[in-house]
């Protein structure tokens, strides 16, 4: 086959031709998807800036709404006033959940917190390893709870395994199979989406600095590298046919 353009005779090479063109499709999705990813990501961006700065809550319904509705929740500023309730399970402990703040590790307990007839898990003291046999004493009764809403992230596969028998807990309700941290208080059900971290020196939520969740957003980067790609490939494509004498100009 020959095409021509005015002087300009391209005769494509068909085995290579059809391999570019799957090559060349294959490559705009993937810039075209990295392009849809951008707008997401900035529009979540956009919606995180804004709930890190909106009022603090002031109760558990207003979390949950927020939550179901599919708006950014992690981060929300939050002031509450309830009480803290003794597990019935978990040997009326809290549960010692092992954090990281990118420096060291240590433990946090976590402490089952009723607001109204709603009851969500409050993160309250740390405490480093060689203290695990003798913690912080909890938070008993009625109290209020300054800080941030935070989401659950779920372990991964290089998460160690949880134990309840030593109360030694790596991701949050980490071992339900175990003990269910939903159901640690006898008659009532807990929240396990998100938790509170609370900021026990805060004095209220309004004065909390506001923090936002680091996010990248790479994905003009990383369309702008599919779509080159493309580019490059076009013109490999096109420097292969020059070589070979199948695309030329010819003579007037």
């Amino acid at each position: 086959m020959k095409i021509k353009l005015g002087r300009l005779v391209f005769r494509p090479m068909p085995g290579l031709s059809i391999v570019t063109l799957i090559c060349v499709a294959i490559l705009i999705s993937l810039g075209t998807w990295q392009y849809k990813r951008l707008h997401w990501k900035t529009d979540l961006l956009v919606q995180i800036e804004q709930a890190a700065n909106a009022a603090p809550l002031t109760n558990l319904a207003q979390a949950d709404a927020i939550l179901k509705s599919g708006k950014p929740l992690n981060f929300r500023r939050i002031e509450l006033s309830g009480r803290f309730v003794i597990p019935s399970a978990n040997g009326g402990q809290p549960f010692h959940l092992m954090r990281s703040d990118g420096k060291r590790y240590y433990w946090r307990l976590y402490q089952p917190y009723q607001v109204g007839a709603d009851m969500v898990y409050v993160a309250t003291y740390d405490f480093d390893d060689t203290r695990k046999a003798s913690p912080p004493a909890f938070i008993v009764g009625q109290k209020p709870v300054i800080g941030y809403v935070r989401m659950v992230q779920p372990g991964n596969k290089f998460t160690p395994k949880s134990t309840a028998e030593t109360n030694r807990w790596f991701t949050f309700n980490g071992a339900p199979e175990q003990l269910d941290w939903s159901k640690a208080v006898a008659g009532s059900s807990i929240g396990t989406t998100y938790f509170v971290d609370q900021v026990v020196a805060a004095k209220s939520a309004e004065n909390l600095p506001v923090r936002i969740p680091e996010i990248t957003n790479n994905h003009l980067d990383y369309m702008l590298t599919w779509y080159s790609f493309v580019l490059i490939l076009l013109m490999i494509y096109l420097l292969l046919h020059k070589r070979s004498g199948r695309l030329y100009l010819e003579r007037k």
